[in-house]
């Protein structure tokens, strides 16, 4: 049985823009903290010791039990409430900032981190669901869910360049304290959020720890054979998460009340667009490792300047989905997925031109980083409304599953990628890097068979 609790009545008016705000303000902090540390991590490396490993576990500490626990989160929001799982997340990734900031060992780092990550994981599914619940219209739901995408973009692009700043002005632990005010002052915002709605069902036990550990050892997996190659801590990860992955399946078609209600399984719209976002994510973040190593290894710039450097890849990231909300909504989602990967193709095949001609020169790039960026700015939008319309009485577990989904696209992009581009200073690596993009115009075409097929329907 489901119930709704309606939004308070400052949220159908004026409400609804400080909703929003308390919601992207949560959403920058998560995506955020994905990109922010990593230039960091050498000054980390310089004061705590840990060398490579200690880096990468800095790294993979917030990662993994984000996209570990998503779909439970997800599931949680809908059962307990979307605005009490939203300031839990809050409070968890404060208390892990916090944690970070105050560490002193690179054991009480990595622990900060992995409570920040759950944090994460709570908040996300949250926040859609609790869009849902706000803007029911689906038009205003899909421009409400333009500016969230707007503002995710805008977070991963500024991240390595204020984590640079703050590390130039002061220390790297000003990375972590800087999300303390914001969750203070998103956590007594959202008391005036809504419920949103909640499912009284048994609680799936065995589905949680299943999902949990398949999602986990995944993404943990794929992140190790990324870094690498064929090693035996990675096959034996992505082993246990087939296998976890496979008793997940069986038990949600044995169980009486599944994790994942049965009838989302059969709705081709949320599988559409699921398969949508991950490819969307593997190929968008695949490309910006491979531009990375190219733009500092081969054109030998340093991290902040080959940040500036991807702006044009950035920018419209953030600028697309914010400044034509209102116009993207009057197009059908399905032409919009389309047309947004037709887009990302057109770009990565310029990006592979632009490396094979001339991978020393930063503005060939420029073309082929526009592109993709206008790409991944007309896709989120549409692949998130429409994961969210297709089933919005379970707006939690939708919204588990759709990050989930660009989660695992984006380890895999990173894995994927990394393997094909191979040592970046060994010979003919920049034909590898330019083969790295054709692959990623292949898979964005697979993606738009996927997501766009003759049978997906507009938002309703």
């Amino acid at each position: 049985m489901t119930t709704t609790e309606s939004a308070p009545a400052g949220t159908a008016q004026g409400g609804r823009g400080r909703s929003l705000l308390i919601l992207c303000s949560a959403m920058f902090l998560v995506l955020l903290d994905v990109s922010i540390v990593n230039v960091a991590l050498p000054s980390i490396e310089r004061g705590m010791g840990g060398g490579t490993a200690g880096a990468q576990a800095v790294v993979d500490g917030y990662t993994v039990p984000l996209a570990a626990l998503l779909l439970t989160a997800g599931t949680g929001a809908d059962r307990w409430g979307a605005r009490r799982a939203f300031v839990v997340g809050l409070v968890a990734f404060g208390m892990g900032s916090i944690g970070c900031a105050a560490a002193s060992t690179l054991p009480v780092l990595v622990t900060g981190r992995v409570v920040q990550g759950v944090g994460a994981a709570a908040m996300l599914p949250a926040s859609l669901s609790l869009i849902t619940a706000i803007w029911e219209h689906p038009d205003e739901r899909a421009r409400a869910i333009a500016v969230w995408s707007g503002v995710s973009g805008s977070a991963v692009a500024l991240g390595p360049l204020v984590g640079g700043a703050l590390i130039g002005v002061g220390s790297w632990r000003l990375i972590f304290l800087i999300n303390a005010p914001v969750v203070v002052a998103a956590t007594v915002g959202a008391v005036t959020l809504p419920r949103g709605r909640t499912q009284q069902r048994p609680l799936d036990r065995f589905g949680a720890v299943t999902s949990t550990a398949s999602l986990g050892c995944a993404i943990a997996g794929l992140i190790e054979l990324g870094r690498a190659g064929t090693s035996p801590v990675g096959l034996l990860l992505v082993a246990a998460a087939g296998a976890s992955g496979t008793a997940f399946v069986v038990g949600q078609r044995r169980a009486a009340a599944p994790m994942v209600p049965r009838e989302l399984w059969r709705n081709r719209e949320l599988l559409r667009a699921s398969a949508g976002s991950l490819g969307m994510n593997l190929v968008g973040n695949g490309s910006l490792l491979v531009l990375a190593f190219l733009l500092q290894t081969v054109q030998g710039r340093d991290a902040f300047s080959a940040g500036l450097a991807t702006l044009p890849m950035f920018a419209p990231l953030t600028l697309v989905p914010l400044l034509a909300r209102r116009r993207m909504v009057r197009i059908r989602p399905v032409r919009l997925i389309r047309a947004g990967f037709v887009v990302g193709v057109l770009g990565e095949l310029s990006l592979a031109l632009a490396v094979w001609r001339a991978p020393h020169a930063l503005l060939p790039l420029v073309p082929g980083m526009l592109l993709a960026g206008v790409a991944l700015g007309m896709l989120v939008m549409p692949l998130v409304a429409t994961s969210v319309a297709a089933a919005p009485s379970a707006a939690g577990v939708v919204g588990g599953l759709n990050n989930a989904a660009r989660q695992t696209g984006t380890s895999f992009g990173v894995a994927l990628f990394g393997a094909i581009a191979g040592s970046v200073t060994a010979p003919g690596a920049t034909c590898r890097m330019a083969w790295c993009f054709v692959v990623g115009a292949g898979v964005w075409l697979l993606a738009m068979w996927l997501a766009a097929g003759r049978r997906t329907k507009p938002i309703e």
